[in-house]
C-alpha cells in the first residue's frame, strides 16, 4: 500500500489528539463538579461557563477526527438497498468527497475568523482568555476531518472499503 506511511502516521497523531480531547474532558467533568460545589457552598465561580464552551471546542475539534478514522460515526446506507456494490463504491467515494470539500471551507474560514480574533483582540467576557487558540483548534481539527474524508473517498475509488463501511479499525 503507497500510503500506509502517511496514513500509519495520521493514525498515531489522530490518536493523540483524541487523547487530548479525553483529557479535556476529564478537565471539564472537574469543573463542572467544582462548579456545582460551589454554588452549594453559594460561592460565585465566575468563568465556568466560558471555560466549559472553550474546553468542548478543544474536545470536538480534537475528537471528530479520530472518530471518523475509526469509523465509530453514525453512517446511514439509504442506497444499500437499490444499488449494487459498484454504485454503492462511488455513492460513498461522492459523499467522503463532498464532506471533504465542505470541511477544507470550514476550515479555511476557520482560520480567517481566528486571524481576525488575533487582530482585534477578541476575548472571552469574565475571564479575557484570548479565542483564537481556541478557533485555530476547530480550524485545524475541521482541516484533519476533511484528509480522513479525503482518504477515505481515495479508498472507497479503489474499492478497499472506508472506516465507515466495511473496514474496522481505520487506517491502521
Amino acid at each position: 500500500m503507497a500510503h500506509a506511511p502517511i496514513e500509519g502516521g495520521l493514525a498515531r497523531l489522530l490518536r493523540a489528539l483524541a487523547l487530548v480531547a479525553g483529557v479535556a474532558l476529564l478537565g471539564l467533568m472537574v469543573l463542572i463538579a467544582f462548579d456545582i460545589v460551589m454554588r452549594r457552598l453559594k460561592v460565585q465561580f465566575l468563568g465556568g461557563f466560558e471555560m466549559t464552551e472553550l474546553a468542548m471546542s478543544v474536545i470536538v475539534a480534537f475528537g471528530l477526527p479520530y472518530c471518523a478514522l475509526m469509523g465509530s460515526h453514525v453512517a446511514v446506507d439509504i442506497f444499500a438497498k437499490f444499488l449494487d456494490r459498484p454504485a454503492l463504491r462511488w455513492v460513498d467515494m461522492l459523499m467522503h468527497l463532498l464532506g471533504a470539500a465542505l470541511l477544507a471551507v470550514v476550515a479555511w474560514r476557520t482560520t480567517l475568523y481566528a486571524l481576525g480574533s488575533y487582530r482585534g483582540n477578541d476575548a472571552t467576557n469574565m475571564m479575557a482568555i484570548p479565542k483564537y487558540p481556541f478557533q485555530l483548534i476547530t480550524a485545524v481539527g475541521a482541516a484533519l476531518f476533511a484528509l480522513v474524508l479525503l482518504i477515505e473517498a481515495v479508498r472507497a475509488a479503489r474499492g478497499r472499503g472506508t472506516a465507515g463501511s466495511a473496514r474496522a479499525g481505520g487506517l491502521e
